[in-house]
């Protein structure tokens, strides 16, 4: 289903298929901060910058105002190199080998349309530059990496935030008209290019477009974009699928209002997601759509992060992504590599130069603070370059683990499988409103005081970003079962609950037919260890738990590698 990477991807109703008709799920990672870099990934600048008003860029947040202050603190010709060598040290063959070894299928390239269309009078192509990517699309092919060309910043600007490398935080490509031309000019570009390249599973035409609400009145104009667009790479390639986003950060429903692709029918609807709670409330209008439509659903942007606590966020991500896997939803990551301990779900990281020279060249771009010399500016960025070499930086396996939902992970109890049987009576819905559907007896940890909802939100007593989730456990009561899985499992793996009761509360552990456990778990209200035996292999393995006798409170339950 994910393993084999081989011809043409089209789709099929809802689902991604290859050339034989089999499903094809695609999961994959974001290569952030590569060709279109964003200065919170490596301890720049907060994310987004100045968001809501107009502002030119100044912060040392986006490509374009990179290239002022790199050349303002180490000279122009130390400005080109440093790119030239970014390019090739940030991602190389060496990531490209490890992202395969890790177990993904496909790759999203962001690009930026000013490395390919010169930002000039006049349709210019930068040859150099497309070279590049045919370069770094045939290693994927011999790594047999599925590639999503991924158009993050376009002529213009189309998200009025950083990421797009915009000069003022405005979508100008819906109301400046050169700047829907020339990135429909771009996109013809490209797709007459790389028509014939198997390995490249599609195109995502604009990332985040219309990010902000306050811009939902060009709604209208993003339609007649897309329109416009697909119309134009049909015209030279028929075989690419197609990836659609909408507003809000790709968050939103609202434009899918019609077939996009009425030439072929291989279009997707592509949505983006972060640390919101992973239950039917989010799936289920993102389904719905899907059916409506037709079209299968691509996760695009996704992940789990929480630099504070770690654990959190991996936890975020076994629940998160395998409900995906179950709704045949596939999805990619952001990102392969960032800074250590900046907020992103990245599987390598790089440390940070020289601390203190570093903090004064941040200092120096976004406050106005002392500049350094250029010989220590230079040996600052130098440092950066090594750091961020393969060699140089750090597999964050636990992470990798919880993103394939492989051994080595534990499940929040509250993370039981959507797509196989659950058996809940519990009569009321929690008051946080997770899985409510569900009618599981979902509990707070003892001594837990849980958040407010609605209008006293701001006066939340735990202003995290996942606030009350990772405190909910699971209560089966008498005659209640819940289900998890557990998946690429090449021998057997230990299976053990953080359990406890009532006075002999029993429960009963069974796997692929055969009963691992059956007895009490520990007396008590604070869960404890309970060792309960071993899975079978299998691509997917799926361990059922029912409470036999009494009520049995669950934390989690860890699959040990």
């Amino acid at each position: 289903m994910y393993q084999i990477v081989e011809g043409w991807l089209w789709t099929s109703g809802r689902v991604f298929v290859n050339e034989d008709g089999n499903e094809v799920l695609l999961r994959g990672l974001g290569v952030a901060n590569w060709l279109n870099p964003e200065g919170f990934l490596f301890g720049g600048a907060p994310f987004g910058g100045v968001m809501g008003r107009y502002a030119r860029s100044g912060e040392f947040d986006r490509g374009r105002t990179m290239d002022l202050f790199i050349t303002e603190l180490c000279g122009a010709s130390y400005q080109k190199k440093f790119w030239e060598q970014w390019v090739e040290r940030y991602f190389a063959e060496d990531d490209i080998r490890a992202i395969k070894e890790q177990g993904f299928n496909s790759v999203r390239l962001p690009l930026d349309a000013r490395l390919i269309l010169n930002e000039e009078p006049g349709y210019h192509f930068n040859e150099e530059h497309l070279q590049m990517l045919d370069h770094y699309i045939d290693l994927c092919e011999k790594y047999r990496l599925y590639v999503i060309i991924d158009l993050h910043a376009a002529c213009a600007g189309q998200s009025a935030v950083s990421c797009d490398n915009g000069v003022d935080n405005q979508p100008h490509l819906f109301f400046d008209e050169e700047g829907a031309e020339r990135t429909i000019r771009l996109w013809e570009k490209l797709a007459s290019r790389w028509a014939e390249r198997w390995i490249i599973a599609g195109y995502d035409i604009l990332n985040e477009p219309i990010a902000l609400p306050m811009f939902d009145y060009l709604l209208p104009e993003l339609k007649k974009f897309y329109d416009r667009a697909v119309s134009a790479i049909r015209a030279v390639d028929r075989r690419h699928i197609l990836f659609i986003q909408g507003n809000r950060f790709a968050g939103r429903l609202d434009i899918f209002d019609h077939d996009y692709d009425p030439i072929c029918h291989n279009w997707a609807i592509t949505m983006h997601c972060y640390e919101t709670f992973p239950d039917l409330a989010l799936f289920g209008p993102i389904l719905a759509k899907s059916e409506e439509c037709n079209v299968p659903v691509w996760m695009g942007e996704c992940g789990g992060s929480d630099p504070s606590h770690p654990e959190v966020g991996n936890a975020w991500m076994t629940a998160f992504f395998e409900m995906l896997m179950e709704y045949h939803i596939s999805y990619n990551i952001w990102c392969t590599k960032a800074l250590e301990g900046v907020d992103a779900a990245y599987t390598f990281s790089f440390q940070k130069p020289n601390q203190e020279m570093w903090q004064q060249i941040v200092d120096y771009c976004g406050k106005g603070g002392v500049k350094p010399g250029y010989a220590k500016a230079i040996a600052v960025f130098d440092e950066l370059l090594e750091n961020i070499r393969f060699e140089n930086c750090t597999e964050q396996r636990d992470r990798v683990a919880a993103m394939l939902r492989r051994p080595g992970i534990a499940v929040p109890a509250s993370a039981y499988d959507a797509d196989m049987e659950h058996r809940g009576s519990w009569p009321y819905a929690l008051f946080c409103g997770y899985r409510r559907e569900d009618r599981m007896h979902l509990i707070y940890e003892p001594g837990y005081v849980p958040n407010d909802l609605g209008g006293l939100a701001a006066m939340n007593p735990h202003p995290v970003k996942y606030g009350d989730w990772p405190h909910i456990w699971l209560q089966l009561d008498e005659g209640d079962a819940a289900s998890y899985s557990i998946r690429e499992v090449e021998k057997p793996v230990s299976v053990r609950l953080l359990a406890c009761g009532e006075a002999n509360a029993k429960i009963r552990v069974s796997s692929e037919g055969s009963i691992l456990y059956e007895g009490c778990v520990p007396e008590g209200v604070k869960p404890e260890p309970l060792d309960v035996g071993t899975t079978a292999v299998g691509e997917r393995v799926t361990i059922r738990l029912e409470a036999l006798c009494g009520s049995v409170t669950l934390k989690e339950i860890a699959f040990l590698r």
